[in-house]
């Protein structure tokens, strides 16, 4: 009888060690849009200096249902005379991702329109776009040298 009980406090013990040691699975907080956004513009290199905008003003920008948003972080050209932006959005749920991707498309059309006779050479910026997905974070940045800020976005959404 004493073995059994010693057998089973053993078992117990050990058990109680294995999930000890399990740990976390090394995977951090997931960062907010202001950190990545601010990252990216920090981090890279863009022609003309991006102003943060207002969550007020994101409508005049992007038209995105505030129900389909939990938090966002755009940046914008401050002259308006390159295509350069950064825009990261956190969306309220996973539907609420496709349908910021299409105020995103609508976004890049509204860009090519504006700048296909006032600044072709910007052009290429908006036909490259870097754009990724994570979850329910949406990453858009228009940049000179989108595999730089490719490589960036995918490190700060991992």
């Amino acid at each position: 009888m004493k073995r059994k009980l010693l057998a089973m406090v053993f078992i117990c013990l050990l058990l109680l060690g294995l999930t000890a040691c399990g740990g976390s699975t090394g995977s951090q907080p997931q960062k907010t849009p202001a950190e990545i956004a601010d990252e990216i513009y920090s981090s890279q290199t863009f022609q003309d200096t991006l102003n943060a905008i207002d969550a007020d003003m994101l409508g005049d920008y992007y038209h995105i249902e505030a129900a389909d948003l939990a938090d966002s972080k755009v940046y914008v050209s401050g002259t308006f005379s390159t295509a350069e932006e950064i825009a990261v959005f956190q969306a309220s749920s996973e539907q609420a991702v496709d349908n910021i991707k299409k105020a995103i498309d609508t976004r890049l059309e509204d860009l090519k329109l504006a700048f296909e006779s006032y600044a072709p050479d910007e052009m290429t910026k908006i036909k490259d776009p870097v754009l990724k997905t994570k979850g329910t974070v949406i990453v858009l940045v228009l940049a000179d040298d989108p595999s730089a800020v490719s490589d960036k976005v995918e490190a700060l959404l991992k």
